[in-house]
């Protein structure tokens, strides 16, 4: 980091904002009724702004009202949320993970239903293997990150809701596509003794072969190309949940299964006229249970939740030699195995008309165990267990700086320990109403992150052990965003919203995921980095059309000095990896009598795909349609084609910056894809 600019950067960031938000509005309210409605975490929305889910900024989506019978996956539903990004590592259906405003996969935290999804044993949530048939809601923070979320999120929190209902009701979802796609939902509410009760259980397989132009490894030589077919690319998911709550408990049982096949790098390969091994596989399995009691002494209310979660992951490169095209040669068969045990304490308090106290204290117990062949010798030098204890205690107070309660300050402290390390941050939110239609947010804070142990000791496929001991992430972060929600008289009084905010991130020992090859790679801590961007989303609404779109700008700045004899210097000013400068997407829709028709355009600029600068991704366009028709008040029909116009099929890689040949991906995806699906409730 660099100490002059950083520090003054950071003064005037704090300077600005009390600047912009010191003038105070007073319109009417009531500062105690707005206290309890916006900060007690009972998650009331405003439909129009979704304003007062956080202090911060924050996108709230509802698959189940406005895309249902899309089919999108986790990550694709992501796709359209400002100022994050999606990667996958190994195609459209391999790991998939996110990154918020430029962050690492492992600096966002993906809750469901209130417990947390990221585990010691992986670097990141694999969004591919979160289903999507039970989701109600999806809630994406930025920057700051509420007290009731305990994990060290630096870039963000995703956190899924899933369905439940007071009433009786079954819902049966039948859904085909392209290159095999067949998958099945189906879910069932009720009430059950004096609480209502929620299941479902959904099946979902994927083939994955296609073709496609492949170089043959030479892109120099544009003689020995041909038409490769992408195999050993499908998967097959089974999961399942179980709620049940009343007004003082919940409780909560899910498993989720997912074979999976590991395609090979794509050049030189999957030639129709070699005959090919099979190719290797990852099986997970997954198991989370939670139980939580509400329950309210005098003007306290307490939550205590007790949480296990099981997983195992199984790496095996069907092999009779131990020859691995992916990972590290000779590794025939490799299990993870994942045990977290969690206890939690929350608490929240009104004091008096203008304070809002919560609190959060967390510890859990994670192990993780290793089996398997070359792997647990070679690299692993023989140790194969490993244990960690996570201490995490959250304190916030929303503080209402006026009568009116329209302008509020929420503070916050934190305290994390990690295996007798501990670290202290802070962060603190300005929020200032000016008028029904007129909302400004700043917040402003510091964070910090322990290296888990896949970061330290890899997965056994194609991540391997750091190389040294990866020191903790520290950081800080600003951000300054600008809401407003009304109506535009000339579209017949539409309703319109819209959100604009920038953001700036600095960050000490950032881990980073390091390309060694196309067939491993492993984390360093490869550098301080600073990240800044501009964030702008709104929807419009008028008559039978509906218009939404986002669009994010971000530069990602690898900002490391020069140490002799370390090398840092062939990173400084570098570009991070997988941080495209321009993201967006548009969506139209228009509505009919009996059913609705959408078309949507995503678009992700180019971007590195390492910290050298040598690898390039080229921009991506996609076009989508879809049709949706109610055959009957409880039934539906819908059917569309994502990529209408193939686009993927000409994405390529570049390297040596932009001047280097067109070479085919080294794990090419599928273009144009069809689907049906029917949708019935009973």
């Amino acid at each position: 980091m660099r100490p002059g600019g950083a520090h003054c950067s950071r003064l005037w960031a704090l300077v600005a904002v009390l600047i912009l938000f010191f003038p105070a509005a007073l319109p009417a309210g009531a500062a105690a009724e707005m206290l309890e409605e916006v900060v007690s975490g009972s998650v009331i929305y405003d439909r129009e702004e979704d304003k007062y889910v956080s202090p911060g900024m924050v996108t709230v989506i509802r698959p189940a009202e406005d895309r249902a019978g899309e089919q999108l996956t986790l990550p694709e539903l992501l796709q359209d949320v400002p100022g994050l990004r999606v990667i996958a590592l190994r195609g459209r259906y391999g790991y998939v993970f996110a990154s918020v405003r430029g962050s690492t996969s492992a600096q966002v935290a993906v809750y469901v239903d209130g417990m947390l999804m990221n585990l010691q044993g992986e670097s990141a949530v694999d969004l591919s293997r979160i289903p999507m048939g039970s989701v109600e809601r999806v809630e994406v923070y930025r920057g700051y990150i509420p007290a009731r979320f305990g994990a060290q999120g630096m870039g963000g929190i995703i956190n899924i809701v899933t369905q439940t209902s007071e009433k009786p009701e079954t819902r049966l979802s039948l859904e085909a596509g392209s290159f095999g796609r067949l998958a099945a939902t189906a879910s069932h509410s009720a009430p059950a003794g004096r609480g209502k009760f929620f299941t479902s259980l959904g099946y979902e397989t994927y083939g994955g072969d296609f073709t496609y132009w492949n170089d043959n490894g030479t892109p120099y030589n544009l003689t020995d190309d041909y038409d490769g077919k992408r195999r050993n690319n499908g998967f097959d998911n089974v999961d399942t949940l179980l709620k049940w709550e009343n007004g003082y408990w919940k409780a909560r049982a899910s498993w989720v299964r997912r074979n999976r096949e590991l395609a090979i790098a794509g050049p030189g390969t999957d030639n129709f006229g070699l005959s090919q091994p099979p190719g290797p596989t990852q099986d997970t399995e997954r198991w989370d249970l939670s139980l939580a009691r509400t329950q309210r002494n005098g003007a306290v209310d307490w939550i205590w939740g007790l949480s296990y979660t099981g997983q195992e992951r199984i790496y095996d490169s069907r092999t009779s030699t131990g020859t691995d095209p992916i990972g590290y040669a000779y590794t025939r068969r490799v299990k993870y195995g994942s045990d977290r045990i969690g206890l939690s304490l929350s608490a929240s308090l009104s004091a008096g008309e203008r304070h809002f106290l919560e609190l959060l204290a967390e510890y859990s117990n994670e192990s993780l165990r290793i089996s398997g062949d070359r792997f647990v010798a070679d690299v692993l030098a023989g140790d194969s267990h490993f244990r960690r204890e996570d201490w995490n205690v959250n304190f916030q107070d929303t503080v209402a700086l006026n009568r009116a309660g329209t302008f509020l300050a929420t503070p916050s402290v934190r305290w994390h320990m990690l295996d007798g390390d501990s670290h202290f941050t802070w962060q603190i939110a300005l929020t200032k109403e000016f008028s029904p239609r007129w909302m400004l947010k700043g917040t402003y804070g510091a964070y910090a992150r322990a290296p888990n142990l896949f970061e330290r000791h890899g997965d056994g496929a194609f991540i391997m052990p750091s190389s040294g001991g990866l020191k903790w992430e520290t950081g800080v972060q600003f951000d300054l965003g600008l809401m407003w929600n009304g109506s535009i008289r000339p579209l017949d009084s539409a309703k319109a919203r819209a959100s604009l905010s920038a953001f700036w991130r600095n960050v000490e020992n950032l881990i980073e995921f390091q390309v060694m090859s196309h067939r491993v790679g492993r984390y360093e801590n490869i550098s301080d980095a600073e990240v800044n961007g501009v964030e702008l989303e709104g929807a419009l609404d008028w008559e039978k059309w509906s218009l939404s779109g986002s669009a994010t700008w971000l530069r990602g700045i690898n900002t490391t000095r020069n140490v002799p004899d370390s090398g840092t210097a062939y990173y400084d000013g570098k570009r991070l990896p997988n941080r495209p400068e321009w993201s967006g997407a548009l969506r139209l829709m228009r509505k009919f009598s009996r059913g609705s028709a959408f078309l949507e355009y995503q678009y992700v600029g180019r971007n590195f795909a390492d910290a050298q600068e040598t690898v390039l991704f080229d921009r991506r366009d996609l076009w989508n349609l879809g049709l949706k028709y109610d055959l009957s008040s409880t039934t539906q029909l819908m059917a569309g084609v994502n990529d209408v116009f193939n686009s993927a099929d000409g994405w390529r890689l570049r390297s040596n910056g932009y001047n280097g040949p067109e070479r085919v991906l080294w794990y090419p995806v599928e273009g144009r894809r069809f689907y049906v699906t029917f949708n019935l409730v009973l």
